[in-house]
């Protein structure tokens, strides 16, 4: 899996991934960015909070539960902490708010509550602090 990100100007990067091109990374001005798109914490939040959905609705699907509305909301805060005071992502809440058909069972749906989060490859790989990033600096 590999993604890949041009700088632009100031901090502003277009980003490809896959056969999806050119969305944008920024900083909001508050952050010395010029606010042209999510910032790379925006998408993290965006990633946690799609694999956690995604997972739910294919239990769901695989279940036969259809389902009449359905919403992720995921909620970060940045602290600055530790002895140098960074800002860090320190809690990430995550509510998935649906709403069934009459007709779903709700021992299905309750299994899938119980079970689905152990599936997320994204909030398995950060939260149990399993994921190695290796970082290479190659000057060109």
């Amino acid at each position: 899996m590999k993604v890949f990100l041009d700088y632009t100007k100031d901090l502003h990067f277009k980003a490809s991934a896959r056969n999806f091109k050119d969305f944008n990374i920024d900083e909001p001005t508050s952050f010395h960015g010029t606010d042209l798109g999510p910032s790379a914490v925006e998408y993290l939040l965006i990633g946690i909070g799609g694999c956690l959905g995604t997972t739910f609705i294919y239990c769901l699907q695989k279940n036969n539960i259809k389902l009449e509305a359905f919403e992720v909301v995921v909620d970060g805060t940045l602290l600055h902490t530790g002895p140098k005071m960074f800002l860090r992502l320190v809690n990430v809440d995550v509510d998935l708010k649906f709403t069934p058909e009459e007709a779903s069972s709700d021992e299905d749906i309750n299994r899938c509550m119980k079970e689905f989060t152990e599936y997320c490859i994204v909030t398995n790989s950060i939260a149990n602090d399993k994921l190695r990033i290796n970082v290479n600096c190659i000057k060109r």
